[in-house]
């Protein structure tokens, strides 16, 4: 049997900080800004005619992000909608206005377990379906 002295517990110590065993990881999403604009010329609906229907819905693609506690959560967030989008996580203060098809990159440390609401503070909320992020231990 091998007695484990104060050097050889220093050592594998000094090892495990150095493989990272201590350290959180980072997790790298994309989101893609996706706005679907729809015109319908004309519906009939139960006798009424209505003309010239738009649509107008906003998507954050993927919808939801889970990332474990602790760890450092980089987004990059492409605006495919032909005007300015907002992203904003109450939760953790980012507030970003990403213009019509610019990206920008967002840094944060999830340090809080919930489930927190990732929505467009430049618009009504009716338009935008929120997306979330999902802090886990």
């Amino acid at each position: 049997m091998m007695k484990i002295n104060k050097a050889m517990f220093a050592g594998l110590a000094f090892g495990m900080l150095l493989t990272g065993a201590v350290h959180a990881a980072e997790q790298k999403f994309t989101v893609v800004i996706n706005a679907y604009d729809t015109t319908i010329p004309e519906l009939n609906v139960e006798g009424v005619t209505v003309k010239n229907i738009r649509a107008f819905n906003v998507l954050n693609e993927p919808e939801a992000l889970t990332v474990k506690k602790g760890n450092t959560v980089k987004v990059t967030i492409e605006n495919k909608s032909p005007i300015s989008e907002g992203f904003s996580i109450d939760a953790y203060g980012i507030k970003e206005v990403i213009k019509a098809g610019e990206t920008k990159t967002v840094s944060f440390k999830a340090d809080k377990v919930g489930a927190f609401t990732i929505w467009c503070q430049l618009h009504p909320k009716n338009i935008h379906l929120p997306g979330s992020l999902n802090v886990i231990d």
